[in-house]
């Protein structure tokens, strides 16, 4: 058993966790929409018949140039704008998120405890593992997650036990910071 880690999440945790997470979504969603503009941009083409190629090609790139554009404002403004006002959200609505909590972990779980309740987290029932300077995320599912503040750890080799314990599991992840 690892030294356990007693500690308040903020907002600022809350946030940072939803920051790195969505982080992850950002290319998927460039390229989607990179592809949904080249898709409209065939189709308006081919409505029109693909008589003029300069005129259908200019159709393409004009929406997928488009769909470029509207990508690079999500991926701005959704770190920028919607997350912050997400976690403040959730943070006022989820009482459990101003508690002091207790975690640690031993060779098959993660265990955290507060005054509304306790969990043990396998690691085998964990799908995946995201860390960066601010926050590790442990998810249970491709949205759902638990977060650890790295402000808790007591050094960086603690924060990498965590991590190793994790890689050990075999579970597939990756480490920003």
């Amino acid at each position: 058993m690892t030294e356990k880690l007693i500690f308040t999440p903020t907002e600022e945790d809350l946030r940072s966790a939803y920051g790195l997470h969505i982080k992850q979504l950002g290319l998927k969603r460039v390229l989607y929409l990179l592809l949904f503009g080249l898709t409209v941009g065939v189709i308006m083409a081919a409505f029109d018949g693909f008589d003029d190629v300069p005129k259908a090609l200019g159709l393409i790139a004009g929406m997928t140039i488009w769909a470029g554009i509207v990508a690079l404002i999500m991926t701005i403004m959704i770190p920028v704008w919607w997350v912050p006002r997400l976690a403040k959200k959730i943070y006022k609505q989820q009482k459990d998120l101003r508690l002091e909590t207790t975690s640690w972990w031993d060779d098959e779980k993660l265990h955290s405890k507060n005054e509304q309740g306790q969990s043990h987290l396998t690691f085998a029932d964990m799908v995946k593992w995201r860390a960066d300077d601010k926050v590790v995320l442990l998810y249970r599912s491709d949205h759902m997650f638990n977060f650890l503040p790295a402000r808790i750890f007591k050094d960086e080799a603690h924060r990498n036990g965590l991590v190793r314990r994790l890689q050990d599991a075999g579970l597939p992840g990756e480490d920003k910071s």
